[in-house]
């Protein structure tokens, strides 16, 4: 239990990639915070940590609403004390070319992706430096190289990184945050965007990286972006 006392936010853990962080990480003791847009599915995840004997409460919220951002951090205060560790998981896809992505697409992979981190990390980054704190934000390979067809995608991963690496700066040595960055995983989305493909990774592999993040942050350097291909 390695974890235990922890309290844990992990956003976009209705299902997905999100959905296993929060079940792996809840085996470990944490108190779980789950969260995302659609109550039923983040209520069935909160249950089955619960069924499982750990702890978690389920709060509805969308990333890119700040008074959602704001609602989901101050009633895990209010429930749980404090927020120890963030895991900024939520994000969507898209496969097109640049040439025939519309505005609209592009603007709500930033949105999700990108403007979803920068809400969480600056309202979840104040609480953290009265007594320290952790921030995984999931970035991805194609936030590394640009990937053909992932333009958007990839423009939003690499921002990703690019707020890990600016934000560790600015914070105390309290406050470590550091960028995920796996290849393609064999989960919802990635089927989704290019069926009958093998992805590079089970959802297993990545949540063990995780866990391990969350468990020995010691072996990490603030801003890093770890890479798992």
């Amino acid at each position: 239990m390695r974890l235990e006392n922890k309290t844990i936010i992990v956003t976009g853990s209705g299902r997905g990639l999100g959905r296993y962080i929060a079940k792996r990480l809840g085996r470990e003791g944490a108190n779980i915070v789950v969260t995302a847009r659609t109550e039923e599915d983040i209520e069935k995840v909160s249950k089955e940590i619960n069924d499982e004997g750990g702890r978690a409460i389920f709060i509805s919220g969308d990333v890119t609403r700040e008074d959602d951002v704001r609602k989901v951090i101050n009633n895990t205060i209010n429930e749980l004390g404090r927020v120890d560790v963030l895991i900024n998981n939520a994000g969507i896809g898209l496969r097109k070319y640049l040439r025939e992505t519309r505005v609209e697409e592009f603007e709500e992979v930033m949105d999700v992706n990108v403007k979803g981190v920068f809400l969480y990390m600056k309202h979840v980054i104040p609480e953290m430096e009265k007594h320290g704190g952790l921030v995984v934000n999931i970035s991805s390979g194609a936030g590394k190289t640009g990937i053909p067809v992932l333009s958007a995608y990839s423009a939003s991963k690499f921002a990703v990184i690019g707020l890990t690496e600016a934000a560790s700066r600015e914070v105390s040595k309290k406050i470590k945050i550091i960028a995920l960055c796996p290849g393609s995983i064999d989960i919802g989305m990635f089927n989704r965007m290019f069926p009958g493909e093998r992805a590079y990774h089970k959802p297993e592999e990545i949540v063990e990286r995780v866990a391990d993040i969350c468990t020995h942050p010691e072996k990490y350097y603030p801003g890093q972006s770890i890479e798992l291909y």
